[in-house]
């Protein structure tokens, strides 16, 4: 039932568990996660993140096509994530983030693999492939081979985006992957200008204050 195109149910449901490692406002370790229903313009997906608390953190993913009408929110008790292509009132979320979607069978452009990151960049995971331009550095990321989400990207110029998501594409494909996505919040990749390199799906993600 979960609605965030393109992904299926099972897409989504691999790619976020795999996403909440790196701990965003709306993404993080996940205990839990299931549909609780349907709306005209979507769905809302309940989840359980694992937290610092005594207790494990309640959320609510509110995926909506269109985000005119959100009285219905009022009832939900715990953390309000709106995800959503269109844009909201500043009035009504506390942080704001981005997911950026681009098809696997988009135009790519091999990259080259990295062993250890250059100086001065954090240590990748287990689960990274990292990819870099070559000795130019126009380029270099880490790209989680699970859920083919980009999960650090350093460019020298914003130019060079397309280069690395391409990159990024052809190990994604390589791998099986359908998609590769960027998902931003809390200062993560938020200095990037990614509309430099025009996605296939834009998301905006809120949490909401109310």
């Amino acid at each position: 039932m979960v609605c965030l195109e393109p992904l299926t149910p099972d897409e989504f449901a691999h790619w976020y568990r795999h996403l909440g490692r790196l701990r965003l406002f709306w993404a993080k370790p996940v205990v839990e996660l299931f549909p609780l229903y349907r709306l005209v313009e979507g769905c809302v997906v309940k989840v359980r993140w694992s937290s610092e608390k005594p207790r494990l953190e309640e959320a609510y993913l509110i995926i909506l096509r269109r985000a005119k009408k959100l009285d219905f929110a009022a009832t939900l008790r715990g953390t309000k994530i709106l995800i959503t292509p269109e844009e909201v009132e500043k009035s009504l979320y506390q942080a704001r983030g981005g997911l950026y979607i681009y098809s696997a069978s988009r135009p790519c452009a091999t990259g080259l693999y990295l062993e250890k990151p250059p100086e001065g960049h954090p240590e990748p995971g287990p689960d990274h492939v990292l990819l870099y331009s070559g000795p130019d550095m126009k380029y270099l990321l880490y790209l989680n081979r699970w859920n083919f989400n980009i999960d650090y990207l350093w460019l020298s110029g914003p130019e060079h985006l397309d280069e690395a998501v391409e990159s990024a594409i052809c190990e994604a494909r390589r791998l099986g992957g359908r998609y590769v996505t960027i998902a931003t919040g809390d200062g993560h990749l938020g200095l990037i200008d990614h509309s430099a390199y025009r996605p296939d799906h834009l998301y905006n993600t809120y949490k909401l204050g109310f």
